[in-house]
């Protein structure tokens, strides 16, 4: 199986938040055709571009990022990337047991 390139990932969660090209392309400081230049995998993303775009959606570079292209960028080996992805894990189960607790369903 063919290594998924870091631009057509991004493309992918992006649509699948329906957001815009524009709108990541504001975000990161650029014109509309530069950032589509990005999602083709026709222009490196630096690594600061990786962790905005992360951010705008709402998720670590983790979650945005297969291990190894995670890796790749941060430079972390697999097992420090798996010891974040546990965390965010833990983190988003401990607020959905907080509000369910919260909520009176606990």
């Amino acid at each position: 199986m063919a290594k998924e390139e870091i631009g057509t990932i991004i493309r992918q969660k992006r649509e699948s938040l329906k957001i815009s090209q524009e709108a990541v392309a504001f975000i990161l400081n650029m014109s509309q055709a530069a950032y589509s230049k990005i999602e083709r995998n026709e222009t490196k993303l630096k690594v600061e571009q990786v962790y905005k775009i992360a951010e705008y959606f709402g998720i670590t570079i983790y979650e945005l990022l297969p291990p190894a292209l995670a890796s790749d960028i941060t430079g972390e080996n697999i097992f420090g990337l798996i010891y974040h992805y546990i965390k965010n894990v833990a983190k988003k189960v401990i607020a959905l047991f907080q509000k369910k607790r919260s909520q009176g369903e606990i």
